[in-house]
């Protein structure tokens, strides 16, 4: 309604405006009012106690006006500048909401995650505080944008004034420079996250990153391990059964398997699980993460576009008579189960998991025992998790998982205080836990007619406003740990253990030593016993153990 009347206000009281004006003063308002987050950053950086700090801050300001004036002008065209520009604006408020209010940086990885999300994930994130942000900071601007009427000279003016509006870029620009350069290079050099900052230039720098990577990516599919040989079996063995569950947003600071003082595995207690204290992951969000587990490049080769042309360590366990299967609870497997069967397990029926279009974890069950009943030889289960996704923590347990209270029964995390956040994204590791449990228990049952290994590992972890930081995506290079530092375990049958002839106190001091994503691959193919120069068998974290066990030895 209110929109409406400012709409019918603007059609019989229109504001005249030359292309320059408009620019100017939405390039005004995009510095203004969608870059507090960088401006708060910058500010806490330099000393702003003394005049030339605050000048330098100042002289910034004006250059980035300049500069936006300039885009905004360039884009400024009859029938097509006032809805481009609109598109902008509102673009910059929606950038400028989740960058003030939940800490993330904008970039190409956090572009991937918003065109590979899916509808639950979005509504999710929708709220009252983001809905009237937008509406002061999107749609209040779009209307006024549209609303105007906009007087357009002839060609050689508009050439002009586009020239006098790059002219006055460049001479701040260079003035600034000229006079400020130390103290914007320093807060370059120790504040690279600023780039991730500045509003709208990164979602446009993001998108084109994205645009590179795809464009790269549009190849043949390279194959890989194609010398993969699994080792012979014993006549008479039963079949082997290896259980990956992908975790998500679980951070291992919330572990009490780690010594997080909670008790938010206590539903693993006297399962004798094997916990990894420090794992690092590969990247801070699932559509970096997730591929990266299985590839064979490593985190430090890694990149999206590479891994997308590329086979996987699923496709090498096919390949060496591994039967794999992917079961999905989550948003999808981003490309790395494309070869293999899969199952979408989220779209599940059984009202007691779920509701809304989406289910609880405890649906992965339904997956394992399908598993179960149709064991190969050798066979990969995969169970990916939806874990502890937020910022809608309150959904990811049953109401009968409540053991902290108060909780954040909202996706506004950032208005509940911090003991009821924690106590909410606690309750969600509680019942991964029991998820977990309960399907150990489940293969426990099957031992005498299935070995089987039982896997778990986070795919990344979470920011619960430390330091003012929310969610996950944050860049490697500044992520903080929360973000970084991820849970894995593992559970052997007894006939698993024997047939893999582990050490109890090897693997026990390997769980101390700092792993990562990385081990991830090789110790697939080392449960299976499959060797490929494609993957640095010696990453196989099980590897150690098996050759400190004595002959027949296992795990005791």
């Amino acid at each position: 309604m209110r929109t409406r009347v400012l709409e019918d206000w603007l059609a019989k009281h229109p504001w005249v405006a030359t292309p320059a004006a408009l620019a100017g003063a939405v390039a005004l308002w995009i510095v203004v009012f969608d870059n507090s987050a960088f401006w708060r950053l910058l500010w806490a950086s330099r000393d702003t106690s003394s005049l030339r700090g605050a000048l330098a801050i100042a002289g910034l300001g004006l250059v980035l006006w300049s500069f936006f004036s300039l885009i905004a002008r360039l884009l400024c065209w009859p029938g097509v500048g006032k809805p481009i520009i609109a598109l902008l604006v509102a673009i910059a408020a929606l950038a400028a909401y989740f960058t003030g209010t939940y800490g993330v940086l904008v970039d190409k990885g956090m572009m991937r995650n918003v065109q590979q999300t899916d509808w639950r994930e979005v509504a999710d994130l929708l709220s009252w505080p983001l809905l009237l942000d937008f509406a002061w900071r999107g749609l209040l601007p779009v209307v006024l944008v549209l609303g105007a009427r906009v007087s357009y000279p002839g060609w050689f003016p508009a050439a002009t004034g586009i020239a006098r509006s790059a002219l006055l870029f460049a001479g701040v620009a260079v003035g600034c420079m000229m006079t400020f350069y130390p103290d914007y290079a320093a807060a370059a050099r120790n504040h690279r996250e600023l780039r991730h900052l500045l509003t709208p230039t990164n979602v446009f720098n993001a998108m084109a990153g994205l645009w590179k990577e795809r464009s790269r990516a549009d190849r043949s599919l390279v194959q890989i391990g194609l010398d993969a040989q699994r080792d012979p079996v014993q006549p008479g063995a039963k079949p082997l059964l290896v259980v990956l569950v992908v975790g998500e947003t679980a951070r291992a600071a919330n572990f009490s398997l780690g010594g997080y003082p909670r008790a938010t595995n206590q539903a693993l207690a006297g399962r004798d699980v094997v916990y990894f204290n420090d794992v690092r992951s590969c990247g801070t969000d699932t559509a970096t993460s997730l591929p990266c587990m299985f590839s064979d490049l490593g985190a430090a080769r890694f990149s999206a576009a590479e891994a997308g042309a590329r086979e996987n360590v699923l496709d090498i366990l096919a390949r060496a008579g591994v039967k794999v299967s992917w079961h999905d609870n989550n948003s999808g497997c981003k490309g790395v189960c494309e070869r293999i069967p899969s199952q979408d397990l989220s779209a599940g029926g059984d009202p007691g998991l779920c509701a809304a279009g989406e289910c609880l974890d405890g649906v992965l069950l339904q997956g394992l025992r399908e598993g179960l009943s149709a064991a190969a030889p050798a066979s990969l289960l995969v169970l990916h998790m939806k874990g502890s996704h937020g910022p809608a923590y309150y959904k990811r347990y049953p109401s009968a998982g409540r053991r902290f209270e108060p909780t954040c029964d909202t996706n506004e995390i950032q208005r509940c205080s911090v003991e009821a956040l924690r106590n909410t994204y606690d309750n969600g590791i509680a019942y991964t836990s029991q998820v977990l449990a309960d399907q150990i228990d489940l293969l426990a049952t099957q031992a005498g007619r299935v070995d089987s290994v039982l896997l778990y590992a986070s795919d990344h972890g979470e920011s619960l406003g430390e330091r003012n930081i929310y969610l996950h995506g944050l860049p490697v290079p500044f992520a903080p740990r929360e973000q970084t530092h991820v849970p894995m375990l593992a559970w052997f049958s007894a006939g698993a253990r024997e047939r893999l002839e582990l050490n109890a106190g090897a693997l026990r001091q390997i769980a101390t030593q700092p792993l990562s994503h990385d081990n991830l691959a090789p110790t697939l193919l080392g449960l299976f016993g499959v060797r490929t120069s494609a993957v640095r068998s010696e990453l196989d974290m099980m590897a150690g153990a098996r050759r400190a066990a004595p002959q027949g030895a296992g795990v005791r």
